[in-house]
């Protein structure tokens, strides 16, 4: 299972950046290890969600656990605070990152969202990029 896990939150961080010429695997990235399985534990996601979130398909309705793992992500990336503030200068700088300079500062800028609690935050953020990733194709 653990190895399910890695593959989906890689996949999941993918999703939320999108595609782009030279992109990096975020799998790649330091930070991003050792936050998988956190993250499911803390949140308490469904197997079931979990698949879904990281194969980037759209969830009409999300429970709070699947909201959860996306902001237990954000925060351990130090995207967000514990408030549900999303870090918009943090953000652009790891985007960077993954992708070009512009696409990232557009895609922070069309994707700020909040929501009444983090994790609702989180995963609305989280879906605005799911959204962009749909029109890049």
């Amino acid at each position: 299972m653990s190895a399910r896990v890695l593959i989906a939150v890689a996949t999941i961080l993918a999703t939320i950046v999108g595609p782009a010429v030279g992109q990096k695997e975020l799998s790649e990235l330091p930070e991003v290890k050792g936050y998988k399985l956190h993250c499911i534990e803390s949140s308490g996601i469904t197997e079931a969600a979990a698949k879904k979130v990281s194969a980037g398909d759209a969830i009409s309705e999300p429970d709070q656990a699947t909201k959860c793992f996306v902001q237990c992500f954000f925060q351990k990336l130090r995207l967000m605070d514990e408030k549900g503030v999303v870090l918009k200068d943090k953000l652009e700088v790891f985007l960077t990152r993954l992708m070009d300079a512009d696409k990232a500062k557009e895609y922070v800028t069309q994707c700020d969202v909040r929501r009444t609690n983090p994790c609702d935050t989180a995963y609305a953020v989280y879906d605005c990029y799911l959204g962009k990733k749909a029109k890049l194709f």
